[in-house]
């Protein structure tokens, strides 16, 4: 029977054991299964349910699936995940992996640090000094959020320069990570090196290879790869972002799916013979940079490429039954949403002839002169690059008052958009709860609602690890690359949209 006494009890019994801020210290998660031995944390960035149903839509479609097509993510659904930060319930990606990672909510840009600036024990530094061979695999920045969470710590999500020293194994953090696929190369190479985004003049790369680490940066290099090549490893493979799937085309630049099945293989031929297996974490990390973009086509793309790199995942569960995998969303992006105007229809199909991404289309738009760009806008953009069969005026006209690229990205999205019947809510972030994804032993554990914080504590009970402790031996860490204060506001990190391409 309810009752007010009994309510107040069971939140206070829930306030002991889910770690809502940066407390002092953390529960532990219990005792580590003992059938347990590859942990493989998947984040699907960006990514809402309403992205979801859109890509379950439009594949149900075009391939004329029956009515009751299910996805590869469809069939392993057991709950969602709730996705705000300490200071705000629209989360950051930064303090959204965090709580993957340290099992802790932080504030937003905040990477590997409590609420008070303090740095905060990750459970992937944790499991690599207990034997794990660890892995980070991204198509965006290295140090972009999302891996910084797992492997460095910073006041703020800007200090990059600092998260590479840190991930490259230069500070007194040490090396955390046996192998790294993605792209920011730049942030690695000198500022008076030709395409660097430091803002000093530290050879990380260079300090990286003397340290021992195997280094690439061409896909040639990463089709040559063995399952057993000199570790630590890292290839990063694009200056910025790797590109959307969109833009291999042309780009020579290997795929998620390509990044996570070989790290798979190193990963688990370099633990064969050790007490302890792997764990790594796999982000589809510019499904939300298509939600940045309000880019629906490109967002899809990359959607069904991550559905890709889970079955790859999925297959060597069944092949290796001992690991586990949980797959996320730090938060949705873009603010989706099926249906528009009070019309009660949606027609996925729209998307099906785009063959270029909003991006790199407004960035080449933007090159040309003012005198050539009607003809690239009613010639190229709109009947090549987005597929319309129906270029009228009016849509070319909205595209050619652009001058900017967030204005050119806004205009290419409602040249679609409308066709289509959907619509974008925001270009940032939004506070909807996402969808939880699993599969492997112990994943019943994860059904039903969670706080993002209890998935931290999942993934650190399969490892085995102590957060606690991990933070005890970080203490010292310095977490400034220059001079900062936490902001106040909840709107501590407001980014354009060339964040997301610098």
């Amino acid at each position: 029977m309810y009752s007010e006494e009994a309510e107040a009890e069971e939140y206070e019994s829930m306030a002991n054991t889910h770690p809502i801020v940066g407390a002092a210290s953390l529960p532990s998660p219990g005792p580590k299964p003992t059938d347990v031995r590859n942990v493989i944390m998947m984040v699907s960035d960006g990514f809402g349910p309403a992205s979801e149903t859109f890509a379950r839509a439009y594949v149900e479609q075009s391939e004329k699936y029956p009515i009751n097509y299910m996805s590869i993510l469809d069939k392993i659904l057991v709950g969602s995940s709730r996705t705000r930060s300490s200071d705000s319930f629209v989360t950051d990606s930064a303090p959204g992996a965090v709580c993957f990672a340290s099992a802790r909510k932080t504030y937003n840009t905040a990477i590997g640090v409590d609420d008070n600036t303090k740095p905060i024990g990750t459970n992937m530094e944790a499991a690599h000094r207990l034997g794990y061979k660890t892995g980070l695999v991204v198509k965006s920045y290295i140090t972009d959020a999302t891996p910084s969470a797992f492997a460095a710590h910073a006041a703020t999500r800007q200090m990059m320069d600092l998260i590479a020293e840190q991930m490259g194994g230069l500070t007194n953090l040490g090396q955390n990570v046996d192998l790294m696929f993605g792209g920011g190369r730049c942030q690695f190479i000198g500022n008076s090196t030709k395409g660097s985004c430091r803002t000093d003049d530290r050879d990380v790369w260079g300090e990286m290879g003397k340290n021992g680490w195997s280094l690439m940066s061409t896909n040639d290099e990463f089709k040559s790869l063995t399952t057993s090549p000199k570790l630590p490893l890292m290839g990063l493979f694009d200056l910025g972002n790797i590109p959307y799937v969109m833009d291999y085309k042309i780009n020579d630049v290997p795929t998620l799916p390509q990044m996570a099945k070989k790290a798979i293989d190193i990963l688990a031929e370099a633990s064969k013979d050790s007490s302890q297996g792997f764990y790594m974490m796999i982000e589809g990390s510019r499904i939300d940079h298509g939600g940045h973009d309000n880019d629906l086509g490109t967002h899809l793309k990359e959607i069904l490429e991550y559905w890709e790199t889970i079955k790859i995942v999925s297959d060597y569960i069944d092949e290796h039954p001992d690991t586990v995998m949980v797959s996320t969303s730090d938060h949705e992006c873009g603010g989706l949403t099926l249906g528009r105007d009070n019309q009660y229809w949606v027609y996925p199909l729209v998307y099906s002839n785009q063959t270029m991404s909003q991006q790199v289309s407004c960035q080449n738009y933007l090159k040309l002169p003012v005198e050539k760009r009607g003809q690239y806008v009613t010639e190229t953009m709109l009947p090549v690059h987005l597929g319309l069969s129906n270029v009228t005026a009016a849509k070319a006209s909205v595209v050619l008052k652009a001058t900017s690229q967030s204005s050119c990205l806004l205009a290419m999205s409602d040249a679609l958009a409308v066709d289509a019947n959907i619509m974008w809510t925001s270009l940032g972030h939004t506070g909807v709860d996402v969808n939880l994804y699993a599969k492997g032993k112990h994943t019943e554990e994860l059904a039903g609602n969670h706080e993002n914080t209890d998935i931290g504590m999942w993934l650190s009970k399969m490892l085995g690890v102590d957060l606690n402790d991990a933070t005890e031996r970080i203490k010292d860490v310095n977490v400034f690359q220059y001079p900062y204060t936490k902001p106040n506001s909840t709107y501590a990190f407001i980014p354009s949209l060339d964040y997301y391409h610098k």
